[in-house]
C-alpha cells in the first residue's frame, strides 16, 4: 500500500513516550469503551491507539505481545497488522505484535475446553448417528418423512440442519431445554422434547469419541461462571457480538477495551461492551447525498456503472486508493469481467471456493457420474481438462494397435458423434455393434473405469475413502503435480485448489474413529465433494489491483474512494430466514431481534463508509445476477421521509445517463472496427482462392441462404455437432423415416399391394434401422420418436398401396449421381456429371430417395421423402412483396438436370418431380408433384449458373439478415463480431 498521511502520523507517535489516556481498564471492570469518532477510518485510529499503549520510549521495543486484538473480518485484521508493522519498521524500533484473532475465534479464548473440540464435520457425524438411531415415531416430530435407514447423504443433510439449529440457539445464549420451556403447542413441545433427548445422546456420542461440542462447552462454562481470559482483550469494531459471547465477556476479569467507530455523543447507542443497541438505531439518519446514489439496471449495467465510477475516481486517486464493494458474491464476476475488458486489474478479497475451480468441478462431475453411470455424465466428465489429458495419455500409451482405437477425428469428437447420433444411456449396457464409434467409446469407458478403480470398493470409513479420492485426484492431475515439482504451475487456481484439497483430505484422517462410519463410495464422494468445495482460496493482492470487498468488510476499509454495487433488498440488510423447527412464539422474537441487529449493524457500517471519505457511491440495481428483481434497500429509509421518497422515486423512474468507457491505447482499433479489439473469437474470413470443385444438391440452398455459412460448412468442412440434445433433431428424425423407407424399397415387399403387409414390412425395417444405429441402450425420448415414426409409416402404407394399385412400381431407392461414379460393368468412370460454364467444369452430385416407373404408361417419377406436409412450391419458391417469386431451394430443378445421368431414357420435361410427404398429419401424408413452369425452370437454371460462378470466384459474404435456423449461431456474437472488411479479401472474377 502507498505511504499515506496516516501512516506517517503513526510513525511520529512511536518516536517518544507513548503512554497516555486510553489504556485498558483495570481488573474488575466489564469493559472500557473508547469512542474514536467516525470521521477517520477506525483501522487507522485503532493502530494509533495501540501504539500509545506500551510504557516505553524510543528506542525501547514496541511490545504489544501481551494483548489479544479481536476484529470482525480477516481484511480488517490484515490492514491493522500492516499499519502496525509499517509504523514499527519506519521508527526503527523492535516490534512485538499482539495476538490477532477474528470474532469467530473469541469464544475459544474465554474458557478451558474439557476435551478436544469436535470439528464441525465431526459434529455432523455425531448428529447423524444420533438421529439415524432414533425412534422413527419420535423422529417424525422433527421431519415428517425420515430418510431411509441406509441413505447416508440424507441423514448427513438432516444432521447438518440440526447442527445449524443448535448453533443458532446457542448463539443466543440459550439451550434446547430453555426453548422447550417456551413451546406452546403440543406439536412444538413434542419436537423439542425429542431434541432435548437427542442433545443428551449427541453429547454422549462426543464424549465417547473424546470430543466436546464448542457451543455446549461454552454455555456450560457460562452457567458455571468459569469464563476467563489470560490476556487483555481489545475489540476493534466488534459491535455485533452474539449474546453468548457477550455473556462470556461479562465474566472475565482481565481488561477488555472496545474501540468503537462513533463519537462520544452516541454513547447511548451502544451497550456496556460496545455492541450496537438496535432500538437506538431505528431512527438514525445517514449523511447521504442524492448524487451518491446511482440508479442502475440488471447486473451487467451495474458492472458498467462500477467502471464508470472507477474512471471518475481515477482522475483523483491511485489504484490502491479505490475499493469496489459488493453486497452479493455473484456480482463479483461480472464486475471482474467488465474491468478486464477495460484492462483494469482487480483483486477479490473474498477469493474463491474450491467448488469454483477445476478441482471442485471434477469432484462434482465424478459424483454425478458415479451416481448415474450414463454416457451423458461420462461425456461431461471426460470434457474436464484433467480427465481429457488423462485419457489422451492413456491412448498414447496404448502400445497394441488392436487396443488403440482407430480415431482419425479425435476420440472426443467420436464420442460426441455417438452421443449426438445414438443417444446411448447406461454405460453398463452394450452399445450398437454396427456403429463405428463403439470401439472408441468403449476404450474411453475402460480408461475412465481404470482410473476410478480406487473407488470400486465395498463400504469403508471416511478416512479410508479420503485416501482413495486423493489417489484418484493425484492421478488425474499428474501433469499439475509435475509442474509444481519444477516450479511451473499450469493454472491460476488449479494448483492451490489441488494443494488445499489434498490437505483437507489428509485432515479427514484425523476424524475420530468412534464417529467415522462405514459408507459406500458414492455417499463418501458426495460428502467429500461438499466439504472440499467449501474451502476458500485467497486471491493475490498487488498495488496495481483494485480491491473487491464484501459488504461486511467495507465498514473498516480505509480507501479514500469507494463504489458499492447492489444497495438492494435482500442483500442489505440481509433478512433472517425463519426456522420451521423454532416455536412460532420464539421465532417471531428471534427473527425480529436478528433483523433489528442486522439493520443497526448495516446503518452503522454505512455511516462509516459515508463519513470517512468524500468519494463514495452506492449503486441501486433493478435485478440480481440470477435475474431476480431487487427493490432498493431499506437503508434508504434512514433519512427524512421526504428525502427517502424523493430518492426512491428518482431511482425507480430516472435511469442514469450511461458513459462510454474506452480502454487505454485502443483509439486506433476502435476507429477501425467500431469496438474494442479484445481477444474475442471471430469467425474466420474467407480465404482468397479457396473454394470447392464439386457441389452437392443441398449445397445450393445453403449458398442461397448465406454464402458465408456455405463457406464454413462446405469449404472449411465445419459441421455442427450437438452432444447435448436429448432427442432426435428434425433432420435425424427424417433420417430415421428415410432409413425405413430405403430398406423397404430394397426389400422383396416393395411391390406388395396389401397395405397391412406393407405396414408390417415398413415397421420391421424401421426397427431394423433403429437397432443398427441406436440399439436398445438409447434414450427413452428416442424410443418414443421411433413409435411416432411407426404411426406415420402406417399411413405411408396406405398411400403406397394406392400407388401400387395405380400401376407404379419402385424402380430404385437411394440412387446416386456423382462426378466420380464408376460403371460397374466396364470398371471405368462414367462421364462426369456437372456443369460446364465459361469453359470451366464444376462437378455435381446428388442422391435420389426414390425413382418410380409406370410400365404401362412408360412414365418416370423422381420423389424425395419429406417428413413435413409442405408442397414443393412452398419449399422452393419464396413469394416477394411485389407478387413475384424467388428460388430459395434448387433441389428439384437440379434433379431434373440429373435425369440423363440416371439412365432414364425420357424427355426430362416428361419426368414427374415431387415429394412423398410423410407428415405428422395423416391428411398431409401423400405424394405431391411439383407444378413448376418451364419459365420457372429456366430461372432456376440461370440461378444455378450464377451460384456456380459466385462460388468459383469465392464470393462468400455473409447474409446481413442471418438465417432462420443457424447451425453457427455460437460463432456469431452480433454485439462483438463483424466480418472484417479487407480489400485484399475481395474475390476476383477469375476462377482460382
Amino acid at each position: 500500500m502507498q505511504l499515506a498521511e496516516e501512516n506517517q502520523e503513526l510513525v511520529d507517535k512511536t518516536a517518544a513516550t507513548t503512554r497516555r489516556s486510553g489504556r485498558p481498564v483495570a481488573h474488575g471492570a466489564i469493559c472500557e469503551r473508547v469512542f474514536c469518532g467516525w470521521d477517520r477510518p477506525l483501522i487507522q485510529l485503532a493502530a494509533k491507539w495501540l501504539l500509545e499503549q506500551p510504557e516505553s520510549v524510543a528506542p525501547a521495543p514496541l511490545d504489544l505481545s501481551s494483548l489479544d486484538v479481536v476484529l470482525p473480518s480477516s481484511r480488517a485484521l490484515s490492514r491493522l497488522r500492516e499499519k502496525l508493522q509499517f509504523a514499527a519498521h519506519a521508527s526503527g524500533r523492535e516490534y512485538r505484535p499482539p495476538r490477532f484473532n477474528l470474532v469467530g475465534r473469541l469464544p475459544s479464548l474465554l474458557y478451558r475446553r474439557p476435551a478436544e473440540w469436535a470439528t464441525d464435520f465431526e459434529q455432523i457425524l455425531a448428529w447423524a448417528r444420533v438421529l439415524s438411531a432414533s425412534d422413527p415415531a419420535a423422529l417424525k416430530t422433527l421431519v415428517p418423512t425420515p430418510p431411509e435407514p441406509d441413505a447416508t447423504t440424507p441423514w448427513l443433510d438432516l444432521a447438518a440442519t440440526t447442527r445449524r439449529l443448535w448453533t443458532t440457539i446457542a448463539a443466543e445464549n440459550s439451550t434446547f431445554e430453555s426453548v422447550l420451556e417456551k413451546a406452546e403447542s403440543g406439536a412444538d413441545r413434542r419436537r423439542w422434547e425429542f431434541l432435548v433427548d437427542a442433545m443428551k445422546r449427541y453429547r454422549h456420542e462426543l464424549e465417547a469419541a473424546q470430543r466436546c461440542d464448542p457451543n455446549g462447552a461454552a454455555i456450560e462454562k457460562i452457567a458455571q461462571r468459569e469464563c476467563r481470559a489470560l490476556r487483555p482483550i481489545v475489540l476493534v469494531g466488534a459491535t455485533d457480538l452474539s449474546e453468548m459471547v457477550k455473556a462470556m465477556l461479562s465474566q472475565v476479569d482481565t481488561p477488555v477495551t472496545a474501540l468503537i467507530a462513533a463519537p462520544p455523543s452516541l454513547a447511548d447507542h451502544f451497550d456496556e461492551i460496545g455492541c450496537l443497541l438496535p432500538e437506538r438505531w431505528k431512527d438514525h439518519k445517514l449523511p447521504i447525498r442524492d448524487e451518491q446514489l446511482i440508479a442502475t439496471g440488471p447486473v451487467d449495467d451495474q458492472s458498467q456503472a462500477v467502471v464508470e465510477s472507477l474512471a471518475d475516481f481515477g482522475s483523483r486517486h491511485s489504484v490502491d486508493a479505490i475499493t469496489i464493494g459488493v453486497t452479493d458474491r455473484s456480482q463479483t464476476e461480472p464486475i471482474e469481467n467488465q474491468c478486464r475488458l477495460l484492462r483494469v486489474p482487480t483483486y477479490r478479497h473474498v477469493g474463491w471456493t474450491v467448488a469454483e475451480t477445476s478441482v471442485g468441478r471434477l469432484l462434482d462431475l465424478l459424483a454425478t457420474y458415479r451416481q448415474r453411470r450414463t454416457w451423458r455424465s461420462l461425456a461431461a466428465l471426460v470434457r474436464h481438462a484433467a480427465v481429457y489429458t488423462l485419457i489422451d495419455r492413456h491412448f498414447s500409451a496404448t502400445t497394441s494397435e488392436r487396443q488403440r482405437p482407430h480415431d482419425p477425428a479425435g476420440w472426443l469428437t467420436t464420442l460426441d458423434q455417438l452421443m449426438s447420433e445414438a443417444f446411448p444411456r447406461s454405460v453398463d449396457l452394450p452399445l450398437p455393434a454396427t456403429r463405428t464409434e463403439t470401439v472408441t467409446a468403449e476404450a474411453i469407458l475402460g480408461a475412465v473405469e481404470d482410473w476410478l478403480t480406487p473407488l470400486n470398493r465395498p463400504a469403508r470409513t471416511i478416512r479410508q475413502w479420503s485416501k482413495a479420492v486423493a489417489e484418484v485426484l493425484t492421478r488425474a492431475y499428474a501433469a499439475e503435480t509435475e509442474s509444481d515439482v519444477t516450479g511451473h504451475a499450469t493454472g491460476d487456481l488449479t494448483s492451490p485448489a489441488l494443494t488445499s484439497t489434498l490437505a483437507r483430505l489428509g485432515d479427514f484422517e484425523n476424524v475420530s474413529e468412534a464417529l467415522d462410519p462405514a459408507i459406500d463410495s458414492l455417499a463418501a464422494l458426495e460428502l467429500i465433494a461438499g466439504r472440499v468445495g467449501e474451502i476458500s482460496l485467497a486471491d493475490t493482492p498487488a498495488p496495481d489491483k483494485i480491491e473487491i470487498l464484501g459488504w461486511l468488510d467495507l465498514a473498516l476499509d480505509d480507501a479514500p474512494a469507494m463504489v458499492v454495487c447492489g444497495l438492494n433488498h435482500p442483500f442489505v440488510p440481509e433478512a433472517a430466514s425463519s426456522d420451521p423447527y423454532v416455536p412460532s412464539s420464539l421465532q417471531s422474537t428471534l427473527s425480529q431481534r436478528i433483523n433489528d441487529r442486522r439493520y443497526a449493524r448495516d446503518v452503522h457500517a454505512m455511516h462509516q463508509m459515508l463519513s470517512i471519505r468524500k468519494d463514495v457511491r452506492f449503486l441501486v440495481g433493478t435485478h440480481s445476477a440470477d435475474g431476480s428483481p431487487t427493490p432498493p434497500s431499506r437503508l434508504l429509509a434512514a433519512s427524512s421521509a421526504d428525502d427517502a421518497a424523493r430518492r426512491v422515486c428518482r431511482i425507480l423512474t430516472e435511469p442514469r445517463e450511461s458513459v462510454q468507457i474506452v480502454p487505454p491505447n485502443s483509439a486506433a482499433a476502435s476507429e477501425r472496427s467500431g469496438h474494442d479489439t479484445m481477444g474475442y473469437f471471430r469467425p474466420p474470413p474467407p480465404q482468397p482462392g479457396r473454394t470447392i470443385e464439386t457441389l452437392s444438391v443441398t449445397a445450393f440452398s445453403a449458398y442461397l441462404a448465406c454464402p458465408y455459412r456455405f463457406y464454413l460448412r462446405y469449404v472449411l468442412k465445419l459441421r455442427p455437432l450437438d452432444d447435448g440434445s436429448l432427442e432426435l433433431a428434425a433432420n435425424q428424425f427424417g433420417d430415421l423415416v428415410h432409413g425405413a423407407l430405403e430398406n423397404f424399397g430394397e426389400s422383396s415387399a416393395k411391390d406388395e399391394a396389401d397395405p397391412d403387409k406393407i405396414a408390417a414390412e415398413l415397421v420391421a425395417q424401421l426397427h431394423r434401422y433403429a437397432a443398427e444405429r441406436y440399439g436398445d441402450n438409447t434414450a427413452s425420448t428416442v424410443q418414443l420418436q421411433v413409435r411416432q415414426a411407426e404411426r406415420r409409416l402406417q399411413t405411408v402404407a396406405l398411400r403406397q398401396a394406392e400407388r401400387i394399385a395405380q400401376g407404379w412400381r419402385i424402380h430404385k431407392v437411394e440412387a446416386s449421381v456423382d462426378e466420380l461414379d464408376f460403371d460397374r460393368k466396364t470398371k471405368r468412370p462414367k462421364r462426369p456429371t456437372g456443369i460446364l460454364i465459361d469453359g470451366k467444369f464444376t462437378g455435381l452430385r446428388g442422391r435420389f430417395d426414390r425413382i418410380d416407373y409406370h410400365p404401362e404408361l412408360d412414365r418416370w417419377a423422381i420423389l424425395d421423402y419429406k417428413t413435413h406436409g409442405h408442397l414443393p412450391e412452398k419449399k422452393h419458391l419464396k413469394k416477394l412483396p411485389d407478387g413475384s417469386t424467388q428460388w430459395v431451394d434448387l433441389q428439384l430443378p437440379l434433379y431434373r438436370r440429373f435425369i440423363p445421368d440416371l439412365g432414364i431414357e425420357a424427355d426430362p420435361a416428361d419426368v414427374e418431380l415431387g415429394y412423398f410427404n410423410v407428415a405428422e398429419k395423416d391428411t398431409e401424408t401423400k405424394i405431391n408433384l411439383a407444378s413448376f413452369t418451364q419459365a420457372q425452370f429456366d430461372q432456376a437454371d440461370e440461378l444455378i449458373h450464377h451460384c456456380v460462378r459466385q462460388i468459383r470466384s469465392c464470393q462468400f459474404e455473409p447474409n446481413p439478415a442471418g438465417v432462420e435456423f443457424d447451425d453457427y449461431e455460437m460463432m456469431f456474437n452480433e454485439a462483438l463480431n463483424t466480418m472484417p472488411a479487407d480489400d485484399d479479401n475481395q474475390a476476383s472474377e477469375e476462377s482460382p
